[in-house]
């Protein structure tokens, strides 16, 4: 009788023990994007472990879509990808559960502005401080400029610098050019434009387009280098090529305005025309001004206001009230 009753003793405690572990272990929900635990997600009461074939549709608990043969992890980066941030939100946050460090800076955004998910500035910090320690250098410049700008974050730059550095250890352009911004306008750092002109340098030989620019304008303005004007305008002219939006948008007012560089029209309307294909909103603007006065094109009224409509649409202030006057 004693043997019978520890063995149940026994088996009560174990038992007790695998409904503890059931308890523990959470899960995401691949159809509300919400931590659960159980059988069933206490949101939404999807059994667990289904997920829904981004191209078909069909509900599957096998790692394969039994309707197209999609694997699920291929259906889930697929909709994690997906521009539609509340779709996404499931598969970014099931693959930032198993440790994918570019779903985890996805989700940081989520906790970051309260998408779909309770705000949470830990949550977020937590979420890009693995990704970055992982290696992923895009999270930590995404938490250095949390830190930078002061929003989310209380404001601090000792540490948002301190994650740019991490960042460019790995080797980020764009971390390059923020330290070399800090060092230029003397961001939590004594000022030092020499320090500025290499760090953009690093920048921009890693592919930054924008780094030229930043480039150009400490030459123009004898930072950190001789000043030399015809040097500095070949440097916007780089940057402009290699697909900066600002730096097309800068040459196409030089040429238009003769500032730095003979006044050239017509070539002032191609760098203008190349920003606004970038989306640049005063780009698009520029050239609705030009066509409405004849400056560099033949004049047209409706040239004028399609311009001045894709102003409007792209966020340009004043856009929407020429457009509206000129209607």
């Amino acid at each position: 009788m004693k043997k019978a009753f520890c063995l149940f003793c026994i088996l009560l405690l174990l038992g007790t023990a695998a409904q503890a572990d059931v308890v523990e272990d959470t899960w995401v929900c691949l159809k509300c994007g919400m931590e659960s635990s159980g059988n069933a997600c206490v949101t939404c009461n999807e059994p667990r472990g289904v997920w829904a074939c981004v191209d078909c549709g069909t509900r599957n608990l096998s790692g394969v879509c039994s309707n197209c043969g999609k694997e699920k992890k291929a259906s889930l980066t697929q909709q994690a990808e997906d521009s539609r941030m509340l779709f996404a939100l499931p598969a970014v946050h099931y693959l930032a559960a198993e440790g994918d460090a570019v779903n985890l800076t996805r989700l940081a955004r989520y906790y970051e502005k309260g998408l779909g998910l309770p705000q949470d500035a830990q949550k977020t910090v937590s979420c890009l401080r693995t990704a970055g320690e992982s290696g992923y250098a895009p999270a930590y410049v995404y938490l250095a400029r949390l830190y930078d700008a002061g929003i989310t974050l209380e404001q601090n730059y000792t540490l948002a610098f301190e994650y740019y550095r991490k960042a460019s250890e790995m080797g980020s352009a764009e971390a390059f050019w923020y330290l070399g911004s800090f060092y230029e306008e003397g961001t939590g750092v004594q000022r030092d434009y020499e320090l500025a002109r290499d760090y953009y340098l690093k920048a921009a030989e890693l592919g930054d387009a924008d780094a030229w620019m930043s480039i150009a304008y400490l030459c123009l303005h004898g930072k950190g280098m001789d000043a030399d004007p015809a040097k500095a305008m070949e440097y916007y002219e780089k940057a402009a090529s290699l697909g900066s939006a600002l730096a097309c948008d800068y040459v196409g007012y030089v040429y238009m305005n003769g500032t730095l560089a003979p006044q050239d029209p017509a070539k002032g309307i191609e760098w203008y025309r190349k920003a606004a294909e970038l989306g640049n909103a005063r780009s698009m603007y520029a050239l609705g001004y030009a066509y409405q006065s004849g400056q560099g094109v033949e004049a047209s009224l409706e040239e004028a206001l399609r311009w001045y409509e894709k102003a409007a649409l792209a966020g340009h202030s004043n856009a929407l009230l020429v457009w509206e006057a000129l209607r």
